[in-house]
């Protein structure tokens, strides 16, 4: 499976560099392609770093005004004129979505990946991993948002939440074969 996913690239404590590189390394070792920004720095080196570590294949995809930022040591780079198409390129190369702790990128990410999901245009699985409760907020909310019916698709349907990257493989690795409602 080729798994998208979204995270910072800010260097980060051990609470969010800990599951990155676990995650990496646990996709690496059960076969999986990271397919992930492209990036050699923060959080997004390390989920690279892991899945080297893991033996996985990598794809990055990076953006032309962050060239310098690359990882070119990846199995490949596809490199995107601009964030936009960069997120397109991701979701495109991907079966499935992980969402690690991250800031205005990575929560710009998961926003178009779950809107994608609420009008059928995108049906794969997409799993937020909780590391030191980062995303307790946005799951209350969009736990709000699904109970008050700002929500056409039950939120169980548009992603879920797990404690930690083992977690969070396991649930892709059994999810339903994606089927795209039109």
């Amino acid at each position: 499976m080729d798994v998208c996913v979204f995270l910072s690239s800010v260097d980060l404590d051990e609470r969010f560099s800990g599951p990155a590189e676990a995650l990496g390394r646990l996709l690496g070792e059960r076969g999986h392609t990271l397919v992930w920004g492209g990036c050699d720095a923060g959080l997004m080196r390390v989920v690279a770093d892991g899945a080297a570590a893991g033996g996985g294949r990598m794809v990055g995809v990076s953006v032309e005004f962050l060239a310098h930022r690359t990882r070119w040591s990846a199995d490949e780079v596809v490199m995107a004129g601009d964030l936009a198409e960069r997120k397109a390129v991701m979701l495109e190369r991907s079966d499935a979505v992980v969402v690690l702790a991250g800031g205005l990128g990575t929560l710009d990410e998961a926003a178009e990946v779950l809107e994608l999901k609420k009008h059928g245009r995108w049906a794969k699985p997409v799993v937020f991993v909780n590391s030191a409760g980062f995303y307790d907020g946005l799951e209350t909310q969009l736990r709000r948002m699904d109970a008050e019916g700002f929500l056409p698709v039950p939120l169980d349907r548009l992603a879920w939440f797990a404690d930690g990257v083992v977690e969070a493989v396991d649930r892709l690795e059994s999810a339903e074969p994606a089927v795209l409602v039109r």
